[in-house]
């Protein structure tokens, strides 16, 4: 779990596909309404992308989907190592984790943000600290 995460229950959304923007965007826009403020929002984009698609393409895609509060909290893998790594394949859902204070994972979701699973992620960061 990375440094900045401790202490603080955490939404990572994670994306592994190009097209997955707007499902990703749906996730940051109903967190707004859905959890408490002080839920840290970080947003991982992990693509295997060609060589010739620039970091500053992606950056500039990137803001386009993630609300501009959590810039500073994207996390850009343009060559698809991080998902690898953590066992997500390329889809157009996004990966979804609700974690608490110490980093364990409260709840999961690959999917949409209506999809019926998505409560387990609210339920999880909303409310009281556990």
């Amino acid at each position: 779990m990375s440094q900045e995460w401790q202490g603080r229950r955490t939404l990572p959304v994670v994306m592994t596909e190009q097209h997955a923007g707007d499902e990703m965007r749906r996730w940051f826009d109903a967190a707004a309404t859905r959890i408490p403020e002080d839920v840290h929002r970080p947003s991982i984009i992990s693509l295997g992308l060609p060589f010739y698609v620039s970091t500053g393409m992606v950056r500039g895609r990137a803001r386009e989907e993630v609300p501009r509060q959590f810039w500073s909290d994207t996390w850009l893998d343009k060559n698809g190592k991080m998902a690898k790594v953590l066992g997500l394949a390329t889809s157009r859902q996004p990966y979804v984790l609700a974690l608490d204070e110490r980093g364990r994972v409260l709840a999961s979701v690959h999917g949409t943000v209506d999809a019926p699973e998505a409560h387990s992620i609210w339920d999880a960061l909303s409310g009281s600290r556990r």
